[in-house]
């Protein structure tokens, strides 16, 4: 054998190597899309198909909760200091799509404007992933807050936090 055929041998192997490398990558990756107010699996666990109620941050176990309050015209934050924040918002003004709700919100006081992007999620408790029983599910979405909506459709959040619906 000529050295040109060991080179030929040599990238055939090479290129073979990385196409089954590729192929396997992409056999392997999953596609996973957020969860939309109108899925199965939302609507069978009982969670709203809006986003109306109250809603806690963190572990309901913890004192140190939050709370999110969206009522038709309003929306007020509760933290754990009981330190409070109220926005108003204009129901016609609120986008809602099969993923997510946008909420411009305008401050009851001195407070900046914010633009809010929520977005349903649908997590078990943990002790009981087993049993996989509906009672047992909790409908949590993720909060995301904008200083603007022109960040927001650029998705450019100041933070976001996940809140579990309160039964």
């Amino acid at each position: 054998m000529t050295g040109i055929e060991i080179f030929e041998l040599d990238l055939k192997f090479r290129l073979r190597v990385l196409f089954l490398t590729l192929l396997f990558i992409m056999i392997s990756m999953k596609v996973v899309y957020a969860l939309g107010w109108e899925d199965k699996k939302w609507v069978e666990a009982g969670c709203p198909s809006n986003v109306f109620g109250t809603w806690i941050s963190g572990d309901s176990e913890v004192i140190s909760e939050k709370l999110l309050t969206i009522y038709q015209d309003r929306i007020r934050f509760l933290d754990n200091h009981a330190f409070e924040k109220k926005y108003s918002f204009k129901r016609k003004d609120m986008v809602e799509g099969k993923q997510f709700v946008e909420i411009k919100l305008q401050p009851v006081s001195k407070e900046k404007s914010i633009y809010l992007k929520i977005r349903p999620h649908l997590v078990m408790s943990g002790s009981d992933i087993k049993k996989k029983n509906k009672s047992t599910q909790n409908c949590f979405v993720k909060v995301f807050k904008f200083d603007s909506q022109k960040n927001a459709k650029y998705d450019k959040y100041l933070n976001w936090e996940i809140y579990k619906l309160k039964k």
